[in-house]
């Protein structure tokens, strides 16, 4: 596979670590062209401006600030808004791998994942699929309702926050996905007597 991404991703870095040291540490390698630090995360970002110079800094060990760090390639973003899509009206006893076993019948699935409560860690009635293929969102669409569980669950296209209209109410809820680092905002409304 042939690597093109200029973005790398630089976990456990110290507390005293700043945009310059970074700069200068990873210049070594070729020409950056931006450096983001997050010392509350102890996670950085760099991206060179030529995606071999990252391939380069990847087959290195990297001690910075006397501290061995972790360098990885970022997750480049993709499109998902329309592979991606929110199920609402989930059992709360359902498990993750019935979730997924469901719904990889339409098919290959990236990520499911069933929303949980911190304190509970019971089901919050909800979750998201993401598809490797448009297609295979677009079948599951094809249903506003499932049978899951002997439970009638709703399935609708999660749209991500840059293209929502504001509607003069406000956004509506929206769902961090940390590994497409983005947020989606779930449009949602309830059916009285439905759930």
């Amino acid at each position: 596979m042939k690597f093109t991404n200029p973005k790398l991703v630089i976990n456990g870095i110290s507390t005293e670590m700043d945009e310059s040291i970074l700069r200068r540490h990873f210049s070594a390698y070729g020409e950056v062209k931006h450096v983001v630090v997050d010392v509350k995360k102890a996670i950085a970002f760099v991206t060179f401006v030529d995606h071999s110079k990252a391939q380069i800094s990847l087959q290195q060990q990297h001690i910075i600030l006397g501290r061995k760090v972790e360098v990885r390639p970022a997750k480049p973003k993709v499109e998902i808004g329309k592979r991606k899509i929110f199920v609402g009206g989930l059992p709360r006893s359902i498990t993750d791998e019935e979730f997924k076993g469901y719904f990889e019948k339409f098919g290959s699935i990236v990520d499911a994942v069933v929303i949980h409560d911190k304190e509970t860690k019971r089901s919050r009635g909800f979750g998201f699929v993401t598809y490797e293929a448009e297609e295979s969102a677009n079948l599951v669409l094809r249903t506003n309702f499932h049978l899951l569980n002997n439970k009638r669950v709703e399935v609708k296209k999660v749209t991500p926050r840059q293209e929502m209209v504001p509607t003069g109410f406000g956004f509506p809820p929206y769902y961090y996905d940390p590994y497409y680092q983005t947020y989606f905002y779930v449009v949602w409304v309830p059916i009285p007597g439905f759930y």
